[in-house]
């Protein structure tokens, strides 16, 4: 019992210390907490970025144009020939790439006739490798043996009638058998001349006009199941290339005549924007200028396109010219960003020649309510080592593409250092480090 008592009491006390252990710790953390940071601690170390220059041009200022967005290529697939469509497996809006089937038509009675071709032509083949490997061993020993039997028969025949004809000279016979032994003997040598003709046919093989006639044959049958498998292939009606489809103009299980329409497919990996251009600056633009391109549907990125096409006739009524730019298209989760029928605005460099403020594109960050800029502002004289400094955001108004550069009509001066990689993870504030970019 005593022993019990102590070892209760000595329990106690050891739960006791360790509770006043973890009171006293939780204070320190407290007190720690409350006191402010004091001059000299580490500071979060600066973001390695790069930079580059806000320049300035000699060219011609951009202008805005509005522009509508048109699919590279738009087919109307329809059928090349008259059938029921079995098969139609595809949406309105589905992606489909080249040689994708689209449609099935009712197949059933030429894969019929294709079963018979085929049956027919393996019979001509056979045919035609018999004739060029000749006469087997087998027939030509054959023909050897009937014409060793013919000589033999002919030579008894031969030996009768002389035997025949001493016993006719005595009296002993007849002429009558005398000539039916003669006759027998004629008979023989025409057999033995067939005979020894069979021998040579075997011993020299097929003719060469037998052989040709039965490659000609099987020829025949060949093309006759080309015919059948381009029947049976205009019975699948497949995607002219890639793209997605906008329109369906037929449903499963209608009649499909001669060029019916199955299917509107659009080439969305590339685009078109048709820009209408006045007379008056259309002659300033020359193909594969660069141009910038701002689609309300995607603000978020930099789009450059490049003169593609500049229709040498004037709308008789607005005086405009069709301008066509190609932009590449962004595919993200496997739906275009930009499609066909879309507003956009064009900024062509159509202005007067003047000197404009250029920036990299690389510096531009998209998606807010206006496009905007990383400025550093450097912390103090240079250095050796990186330099230092903090970023702050500058919104700017922007104009044409010029190069691998894009103008910035406003929110920037020239010389200033503005950051072109590493914009995507800064906050305005934040300390930087950056090597300074060459003149």
């Amino acid at each position: 019992m005593a022993r019990h008592a102590g070892a209760a009491a000595c329990g106690g006390s050891a739960n006791r210390g360790r509770s006043r252990l973890i009171g006293c710790f939780c204070l320190a953390i407290l007190v720690l907490g409350l006191v402010p940071p004091q001059p000299g601690l580490a500071q979060p170390a600066p973001v390695p970025i790069a930079v580059a220059r806000v320049l300035t041009a000699d060219q011609a200022s951009g202008q805005s144009f509005v522009g509508t967005v048109l699919p590279a290529r738009t087919s109307d697939v329809g059928s090349a020939i008259d059938g029921r469509l079995v098969e139609l497996p595809i949406l309105d809006g589905q992606h489909v790439t080249e040689g994708q089937p689209i449609a099935e038509l009712l197949r059933g009675l030429l894969e019929i006739e294709r079963g018979g071709a085929v049956a027919e032509l393996v019979r001509r083949r056979e045919l035609l490798a018999e004739l060029k490997a000749g006469s087997r061993p087998e027939e030509i020993e054959q023909a050897r043996a009937l014409a060793a039997g013919f000589e033999a028969r002919l030579a008894y025949a031969r030996s009768r009638v002389a035997r025949i004809a001493r016993l006719a000279e005595r009296g002993t016979s007849t002429v009558d058998e005398l000539q039916d032994a003669q006759t027998e003997l004629q008979q023989i040598e025409a057999q033995l001349r067939g005979s020894r003709a069979a021998l040579a046919l075997a011993e020299a093989g097929p003719r060469r006009e037998q052989v040709a006639q039965a490659a000609a044959a099987v020829a025949v049958q060949e093309a006759t199941i080309e015919r059948i498998d381009d029947q049976l292939g205009k019975h699948t009606i497949r995607a002219p290339f890639n793209g997605w489809v906008i329109e369906r103009f037929t449903e499963q299980g209608q009649w499909l005549a001669r060029g019916g329409l199955v299917a509107r497919i659009a080439q969305l990996d590339r685009l078109d924007v048709e820009v209408q251009v006045p007379e008056s600056s259309v002659t300033k633009l020359r193909r594969d200028a660069e141009v910038r391109l701002e689609f309300d549907a995607a603000p978020e990125r930099t789009w450059i396109g490049r003169v593609a096409r500049i229709v040498p006739q004037a709308d008789l009524r607005s005086r405009n010219f069709p301008v066509l730019v190609t932009v590449a298209n962004i595919v993200v989760d496997g739906d275009p960003v930009l499609r066909g029928g879309m507003l956009a605005r064009a900024w062509l460099p159509v202005g007067k020649a003047e000197s404009v403020t250029v920036v990299p594109k690389d510096a531009l960050v998209l998606g807010g309510n206006t496009p905007l800029v990383y400025v550093v502002d450097v912390a103090g004289p240079a250095v050796a080592g990186p330099a230092t400094g903090t970023v702050r955001a500058a919104g700017v108004s922007l104009g044409a593409a010029i190069g691998s550069n894009v103008e910035v009509r406003s929110g920037l001066e020239r010389g200033q250092l503005v950051v072109v990689r590493g914009n995507e993870r800064l906050r305005p504030g934040m300390a930087v480090s950056f090597t300074q970019p060459q003149d």
